[in-house]
């Protein structure tokens, strides 16, 4: 395994360092690598609760310990390498232990050979501390294994009215039986400008005066245009009044929840600053707006839009909460009210595998003269009832209201 792998895992993986920090010695990295290492390894000492590296910090604390601008130029270089190498840290820790294991069984055979109780004793101890070592994990699909287990203690909970997370307009939260579940993925899909923004803000003042904690990802407004929005649709207020008032428009806006929302830009964003928020945060949803526009490190867009739709997914699980993802529907979802699973731009079968909901939102020209919009359940695991209704829509308050 090359040095670079091993340094690029625990750049970008707290985890991985972890699980290969005890068994690093002065013969693991060259003298380049050493440095490097005991950097990343400074970095994470100072830093319990860091997910991964900060390849910026890491190369500057490295600069001050040098003299040439060159030597400085060189090091910066190799970190930002380590951070664009694309890798899978599970595997190379595996690897890593499984080599180490490998050449420690090795000694410890030859020592046998030998025949110095001394050195066998030794050799074995080496051996076994590798032996049944933990490696890194994917996480389970399951939520652990049960056989058995008594139905009141697995689902009582599980499927308690008072868990479910409420979803709004009403009208979608009637179809999806009272809400959704802390593990639930809800994927809106829809053409631009049809009103998916104005969707997940609806949604997340609802979740936000319902007591939840949001936490919304945002790569595609300028931040202070989605708190406008936000704050129009928990105050009733229009951008206009709202500016006329910030006082009085903030006090209402604390009253009804906004405090419960954590907005983030990101540009484009990654998985794992995501996930640093996730740690931070601990939200009861997570709102991504938008999926297609987060950097999974791959030239191909289909590829890494569904990388990132099944990396949505895990942190729904992983982190106990509901998860609502934004993409784009494609062009055969123009003019339509209707949209099915075929209309999901540049991934109908991969990112719809990753949703227990699939949210379509559609029009025709008469739905928009009537400030009207068509949402659609293509996919509905959560209650299985596939229908398709109207919502009023008001752009001005980024409010959508149930028409039955």
């Amino acid at each position: 395994m090359s040095e670079q792998n091993i340094l690029a895992a625990v750049l970008q993986d707290r985890a991985a360092y972890d699980a290969i920090a005890d068994f690093v010695d002065a013969d693991t990295f060259n003298e380049q690598g050493g440095i490097i290492y005991d950097a990343i390894s400074e970095y994470y000492k100072t830093d319990n609760e860091a997910a991964f590296a900060d390849p910026h910090i890491v190369a500057e604390d490295i600069g001050r310990t040098l003299a040439a601008d060159k030597h400085k130029q060189m090091f910066a270089t190799l970190v930002a390498n380590l951070d664009d190498t694309e890798c899978s840290p599970k595997n190379i820790v595996r690897d890593f232990i499984e080599h180490r294991r490998h050449v420690a069984g090795q000694a410890y055979a030859a020592a046998l050979v030998g025949g110095d109780a001394e050195a066998i004793q030794s050799a074995r101890a080496v051996y076994e501390n590798y032996d049944g070592r933990e490696t890194l994990r994917e996480d389970s699909d399951d939520g652990g294994t049960f056989c058995g287990a008594e139905l009141r203690s697995v689902l009582g909970q599980a499927y308690d009215p008072a868990n479910l997370i409420r979803v709004y307009p009403n009208s979608l939260n009637e179809r999806l039986e009272g809400g959704l579940k802390r593990g639930h993925h809800m994927v809106i899909f829809a053409r631009p400008e049809m009103g998916k923004t104005m969707t997940v803000i609806n949604m997340m003042c609802g979740f936000a005066e319902e007591g939840r904690k949001v936490l919304y990802c945002g790569n595609e407004d300028p931040m202070p245009d989605i708190i406008m929005r936000t704050t129009s649709r928990l105050t009733g207020r229009t951008k206009y009044e709202v500016l006329e008032d910030l006082d009085g428009a903030d006090a209402v806006a604390r009253e009804r929840g906004y405090e419960n929302i954590t907005f983030r830009s990101l540009s484009p964003g990654t998985p794992r600053e995501i996930e640093t928020l996730l740690k931070d945060v601990r939200p009861d949803v997570l709102v991504l707006d938008q999926l297609r526009n987060l950097d999974m490190k791959n030239d191909h867009f289909t590829q890494a839009l569904e990388a990132a739709a099944k990396e949505a997914r895990a942190w729904a699980k992983r982190y106990d909460c509901v998860v609502v993802s934004v993409t784009q529907a494609g062009d055969s979802a123009s003019g339509k009210s209707i949209l099915d699973l075929g209309d999901c731009d540049s991934s109908n079968t991969g990112i719809p595998a990753t949703a227990d909901v699939m949210l379509g939102i559609g029009a025709t020209e008469a739905h928009v003269q009537r400030g009207e919009v068509v949402f659609s359940l293509p996919k509905n695991k959560v209650s299985g009832r596939h229908e398709f209704f109207s919502v009023q829509a008001n752009p001005v308050l980024s409010k959508l209201t149930s028409l039955e």
